[in-house]
């Protein structure tokens, strides 16, 4: 976990930052998910921090989730940490007005072709202090020429929220809402994805 603080003045559901990482913590990134071989099925749902039975199939549907993952330590990427809670901490005090802690271990996500994730939510899974999952997140990692399909959809309970991540965005949005990735019809969608924790809410 990487440890934040913030307090902030007015909320919103959804917001988005341009540019929050840049080519050379993407690379240092991808070297070291490549190096170390970290990529492997994703979980229908995942454990807090990474923790996971790996040897496991039965937490696997196909039809729920198809998607690759690694999980970021902050040891081995302290810059991408670093700029992820510069950037957590602006929208926060400029838009959601929560009490947040820290940051969980980053997910880095790939989808291939057919892969998708349906609707879930991301705040049903506690923090090993009992506190919540209050901000989720997600950091495009590739152009959105490079596939077709992988929409980003934030169910709002309005008109739902759509977006093709760009290259170096981050949206974020409250835990509690429901959202899905799209499938992915031709080439890949690479994204960073995270969960910011807080004091359960009053």
């Amino acid at each position: 976990m990487f440890w934040i603080n913030s307090s902030a003045n007015h909320g919103m559901f959804f917001h988005s930052l341009q540019n929050v990482i840049d080519e050379t913590i993407l690379k240092n990134l991808e070297d070291h998910v490549n190096s170390h071989n970290l990529i492997q099925p994703a979980k229908f749902i995942t454990d807090f921090g990474g923790v996971s039975n790996d040897e496991a199939d039965s937490d696997r549907n196909p039809d729920v989730r198809v998607t690759e993952i690694a999980w970021i330590d902050t040891r081995t990427n302290p810059d991408l940490y670093g700029a992820l809670a510069i950037a957590i901490n602006k929208a926060n005090n400029e838009y959601f007005d929560f009490a947040i802690t820290y940051l969980e271990t980053l997910q880095y996500s790939i989808y291939p072709p057919g892969g998708h994730y349906k609707c879930h939510t991301d705040a049903a899974l506690k923090g090993p202090n009992c506190d919540s999952r209050k901000i989720s997140f997600s950091v495009g990692l590739n152009d959105p020429e490079e596939y077709e399909g992988g929409e980003l959809e934030i169910w709002t309970g309005g008109d739902n929220k759509i977006t093709r991540l760009k290259k170096f965005e981050m949206v974020l949005f409250p835990s509690w809402i429901p959202h899905q990735v799209n499938p992915i019809t031709k080439g890949t969608r690479k994204s960073l994805v995270g969960w910011v924790h807080g004091p359960d809410f009053r």
